[in-house]
């Protein structure tokens, strides 16, 4: 990542905060329960995984290795079609079952965070895959 972007992220970041914070004004002591947590909780996970990894890109780009090569394009297009292969059972599977859910927001939530957890999952054992 670069130094430029770092006001951006930091600005983000701090966005974020202050809609939670407003969010947590209005509902009170209701926002974190039932799945609301779960989602708040998995939003969270993702947020320090990007940051690991921009910071960590930031660390190589300084030591000077190449971001791209063969076989991270090779590790970025294998994940990236097993996690789309996926992804679509997991929107079918969400359709089926969409009365389980209590209202739109909540499943289309789920699933756009189940999808972007399901990318993570497959990149990582992708990655790991080929280095074993």
């Amino acid at each position: 990542m670069k130094t430029e972007k770092k006001p951006i992220l930091i600005a983000s970041i701090l966005f974020m905060t202050a809609i939670w914070t407003f969010a947590a004004v209005v509902k009170g002591t209701d926002l974190l329960k039932g799945i609301d947590l779960y989602v708040f909780i998995l939003i969270i996970i993702i947020g320090i995984i990007a940051l690991y990894k921009a910071n960590k890109k930031e660390k190589e780009l300084k030591e000077g290795v190449a971001l791209e090569d063969e076989l991270t394009l090779f590790i970025k297009y294998k994940s990236g079609y097993i996690s789309y292969m996926i992804t679509m059972y997991l929107w079918l599977f969400i359709f089926l079952f969409k009365d389980k859910f209590n209202d739109t927001e909540t499943m289309l939530g789920s699933g756009i965070l189940l999808s972007a957890l399901i990318s993570l999952i497959v990149k990582f054992a992708v990655k790991h895959k080929l280095n074993d």
